[in-house]
């Protein structure tokens, strides 16, 4: 029995794509691990998010099905290998949150600004952290938090969504380049 053509090609596909989720998943607990490394940021809870450059190139180059498993995975290995039950909750939460303004308005800003999309990331991440912060320690006094919070998701999802612009263009240039 052999397999037609456009089987082997659609074979093919997926494992040149199934390859490139599994290298974005491992560069993405890279970058989380390096981040973890760094010196903290002096403001409690309020780290740049590397990993998310990430989900945003994933988003525009796999897809968002594709750039949600990628996350999914990395959340769930950075907590078996760097976390507890409840990092692991501040991180699927945020991380649910951010992922689902990203993918509801990546094709609104397009990629010359996906910096908005990534600052909405940031400002939905930090406030699903807040939200499993108050139901984790049953005080909503912690909610005074959120104003250093949304300034923090302004600073880091800017800087984190023009290094993503800057990616995506290299990647597009070296594309371009390969394909003359």
């Amino acid at each position: 029995m052999t397999i037609k053509n456009s089987e082997r090609k659609k074979n093919n596909i997926n494992l040149k794509k199934y390859a490139a989720m599994a290298i974005l998943t491992s560069v993405s607990l890279i970058l989380f691990t390096v981040e973890a490394a760094l010196p903290p940021i002096p403001i409690q809870g309020v780290k740049l998010g590397f990993s998310n450059i990430v989900t945003l190139v994933s988003m525009v180059v796999l897809g968002k099905r594709e750039a949600f498993l990628i996350l999914v995975m990395r959340i769930i290995l950075a907590s078996v290998f760097a976390g507890s039950v409840l990092s692991f909750l501040f991180s699927i939460v945020g991380g649910m949150m951010a992922f689902a303004i990203m993918a509801l308005t990546i094709n609104i800003f397009g990629r010359k600004k996906i910096w908005i999309t990534s600052v909405l990331g940031a400002i939905f991440h930090n406030a699903g952290q807040l939200a499993v912060a108050v139901f984790a320690t049953g005080t909503p006094s912690v909610s005074i938090y959120a104003p250093i919070l949304l300034l923090s998701a302004i600073v880091t999802g800017t800087i984190i969504g023009v290094v993503t612009t800057a990616l995506l263009a290299g990647l597009s240039a070296a594309v371009k380049s390969k394909n003359e």
